[in-house]
């Protein structure tokens, strides 16, 4: 890794995990809609969604992954495990017979492979933006409608929107608080999600308030003695992916100790979830806020 900093490798760790990716405008090119049933979704905001939808991808990469990070909806045994999430086994692919291909913009250059196998969808659950619920939503229905599952598209987005009404009145109440949405990196440094961020559009549909503003694009990455300026916010913290139990671990920091949302108990633990995971996630993390801020909503 010579010639690599530790801040960009820091960066580079984010964005793989926290769904924070350089995205282009264009989709990948995809036929006229119609029924489809045999799917490979080659990314796990692309199989929750389709799972939600009512239709169990034939294969996802890392499953064992999914089941970490993405957690609801379940994804079942039966999905075959296709590869890498970027480097997806093509022979595999071709082996399953998909009737379709769905992809996001990172795959942009291996789409004239995958369409050797099947006609490949692309598409975008998540872009950092102050609407990123909306282009979520989008998204979805673009989806539902191409695979022949309009209606649910509908059911889905329906389902989300009540989901995050319940959070809204569960936790009106709070409403003043500043939220601070975080997830570490290491024993130093953590990821502060702003509200371009789908955790952050959840914040601001839910009418509650995030502690930080001026966070640009998904998040930003900082030092834990950053955290010294949110004297007043309640502390988020959203468990690392790649390094289950780290949100735990920083207690054993000195510096963390020291904090005032940690010393008057102003902190809640949250497992992680997948921040491009569109509504699945949105209504995961909804549930999870509920619950952690201590109303009558449920644990996933």
């Amino acid at each position: 890794m010579a010639g690599i900093s530790r801040r960009a490798l820091l960066a580079g760790i984010a964005a793989s995990w926290a769904g924070g990716f350089p995205l282009k405008a264009a989709a990948l090119p995809g036929p006229s809609a119609g029924p489809v049933s045999r799917i490979a979704a080659l990314d796990w905001g692309i199989a929750a969604t389709l799972v939600s939808l009512g239709v169990v991808p034939v294969g996802v990469p890392a499953p064992a992954w999914y089941a970490r990070y993405v957690v609801d909806p379940v994804l079942p045994d039966s999905v075959v495990d296709v590869g890498l999430l970027f480097t997806p086994n093509f022979e595999l692919l071709q082996a399953l017979a998909p009737q379709l291909i769905v992809a996001t913009p990172m795959l942009q250059q291996a789409a004239p492979m995958l369409q050797r196998i099947a006609p490949v969808y692309g598409t975008t659950l998540f872009q950092p933006a102050p609407d990123v619920l909306e282009i979520a939503e989008k998204a979805t229905l673009g989806l539902a409608d191409r695979i022949g599952a309009a209606d649910a598209g509908k059911r889905l987005v329906d389902a989300t929107r009540g989901e995050l009404a319940a959070t809204t009145e569960r936790l009106s109440g709070q409403a003043s608080i500043p939220l601070l949405v975080a997830s570490p990196l290491d024993n130093r440094h953590v990821s502060l999600f702003g509200p371009d961020s789908l955790y952050g559009g959840v914040l601001r549909r839910c009418g509650l308030t995030n502690a930080d503003t001026t966070i640009r694009g998904e998040f930003n990455i900082v030092g834990l003695e950053k955290l010294g300026a949110y004297g007043d916010a309640t502390m988020i913290l959203l468990d690392s992916p790649v390094m289950p139990g780290m949100a735990a671990r920083l207690t054993e920091n000195r510096l963390w100790r020291t904090f005032p949302f940690v010393r008057e108990r102003r902190l809640h633990l949250l497992p992680a979830v997948l921040g491009s995971g569109g509504l699945p996630s949105a209504m995961r993390f909804s549930r999870l806020l509920t619950s952690a801020l201590g109303e009558k909503g449920d644990a996933p």
